[in-house]
């Protein structure tokens, strides 16, 4: 299984979802769409093995979680007004401590960033976090031994994820992993990510 959970430092957390406006009025929700979009639609298929999270912390109600789960996902389309619209459905929805499922397979909850990541740590899953200057993810993930791993990446939006999250993650033991030394877009990172991963064939 991959697992991905993203930091939105200013996406929405309500409902009033601007379809028109996703960058602006939104807090960079197309952002969120992209990286849904790049978690899981494949030419005609869709990643089954794979869960997203976003964690908005944007006006008027933050922290809200919005989940993704690629084995129930129905009816979506990867282009970002159609998940911006499941995301809108979500929103609408009044998040309570526990999972609430919105549509097929999208779920949404008042969790914060730190605490989704503290429950992946607790189920003894693999905390990786992706940043420029990490090890690079082919060194890591290069042979048949990791396979059998549960794999958790943390990545944040053009803000990035901030110094005291970045703190919380080498506390918690998380490994830095790089793509690139380049900055690259969050959803371009999903990407590559499950491009070393399918190489190495890692569920």
């Amino acid at each position: 299984m991959r697992e991905f959970i993203f930091k939105a430092n200013k996406s929405i957390t309500n409902g009033e979802v601007n379809l028109k406006d996703l960058p602006g009025s939104c807090g960079r929700l197309d952002l969120v769409c992209r990286c849904v979009s790049s978690s899981f639609f494949l030419s005609h298929d869709l990643r089954r093995n794979t869960i997203f999270y976003s964690v908005h912390y944007g006006a008027p109600n933050p922290p809200v979680a919005v989940k993704f789960v690629g084995s129930e996902l129905k009816r979506v389309s990867p282009d970002e007004r159609s998940i911006a619209l499941f995301i809108k459905k979500a929103l609408d929805k009044s998040p309570m401590q526990l999972w609430k499922e919105s549509t097929s397979g999208i779920y949404i909850a008042k969790k914060e960033f730190r605490d989704i990541i503290l429950e992946k740590k607790n189920e003894g899953k693999e905390i990786y976090y992706l940043h420029k200057e990490g090890e690079n993810i082919e060194n890591i993930f290069n042979n048949k031994e990791c396979n059998d791993k549960n794999i958790v990446f943390i990545l944040g939006d053009h803000i990035g994820i901030g110094e005291e999250d970045e703190k919380f993650l080498e506390d918690i033991g998380a490994l830095k992993v790089s793509l690139s030394p380049l900055e690259l877009h969050a959803n371009h990172c999903i990407t590559i990510v499950h491009n070393a991963l399918d190489k190495a064939e890692i569920d």
